[in-house]
C-alpha cells in the first residue's frame, strides 16, 4: 500500500552484474548491452528489501527465462508462498501476466483514462525493484566495473551484496544513515511527476 497500490507484495526485475568473459564460454554470457554478465533477478519490497534473488543466470538470458526457471515462479504456479488471495508482483513488460503478477497495458493503443492510471501506479511501484538496484550499485562499488573473478565467486558477492544491504536497510536508524535520498526517485506531488534517482 505504501505505494498506493494494494495487495502489493513485491515488485520483480533483473539486472545484469557486468563481468570479465568467463574462459571457453563462447557467447553464453554476452548480453544484449554488449557487455559480459550474470544477472541478478530480484523481488523487492516496498522498503527497497530484497524478498527473493536468483543470481548466476547467464547475461545471454532475458528476464522472463530466468523467471520461468526460478524457485519463485514454481512457488507461485503451485500456490506455495502463502501470500494473500489478491495479492500481486508488479513486473515490466518482460514477465507473463498472471492473476499473480501484474504489467502494464501495452502503449501499442491509446489507453483510457483507467489504464493510464493503472500504469502510472504500477510504475510507481516497479521503481522500488530499480532503485534497490541503483542503492546497490552506489553503496558496494564492486558493481560499477566488470568483476575479474569467476562466476561462482561473483555470484557469492552478489548475494552476500544483498544480504548486507537488507541487513543494513533494516539496522540503518534511519533511511537516509545508508541510502542517500538522491539515491531514490521522488515525486513532486504539486506538479505530479517523478523525479529520477542517481
Amino acid at each position: 500500500m505504501t505505494w498506493n497500490f494494494p495487495n502489493c507484495c513485491g515488485s520483480m526485475d533483473g539486472k545484469h552484474v557486468i563481468v570479465r568473459c568467463p574462459p571457453k564460454s563462447g557467447s553464453d554470457y554476452f548480453n544484449y548491452k554488449k557487455n559480459f554478465s550474470i544477472i541478478l533477478f530480484a523481488v523487492v519490497d516496498s522498503n527497497y528489501n530484497f524478498l527473493y534473488i536468483d543470481v548466476g543466470t547467464n547475461g545471454r538470458a532475458n528476464d522472463a527465462s530466468v523467471f520461468s526457471k526460478s524457485a519463485l515462479n514454481e512457488a507461485l504456479q503451485q500456490n506455495l508462498l502463502n501470500i494473500p488471495a489478491e495479492g500481486v508482483f508488479l513486473a515490466d513488460d518482460a514477465f507473463p501476466l498472471r492473476t499473480n503478477i501484474l504489467k502494464p497495458y501495452t502503449r501499442a493503443t491509446a489507453l483510457n483514462k483507467t489504464q493510464l492510471v493503472f500504469n502510472y501506479r504500477l510504475s510507481r511501484g516497479r521503481r522500488v525493484v530499480e532503485n534497490s538496484f541503483g542503492i546497490l550499485v552506489a553503496r558496494f562499488r564492486i558493481f560499477e566495473k566488470p568483476i575479474p573473478l569467476s562466476v561462482a565467486t561473483t555470484e557469492q558477492i552478489v548475494k552476500t551484496a544483498c544480504a548486507l544491504h537488507n541487513w543494513l536497510r533494516k539496522t540503518s536508524t534511519s533511511f537516509q544513515s545508508y541510502v542517500e535520498q538522491e539515491f531514490v526517485d521522488s515525486e513532486n506531488w504539486n506538479q505530479g511527476k517523478v523525479i529520477p534517482g542517481q
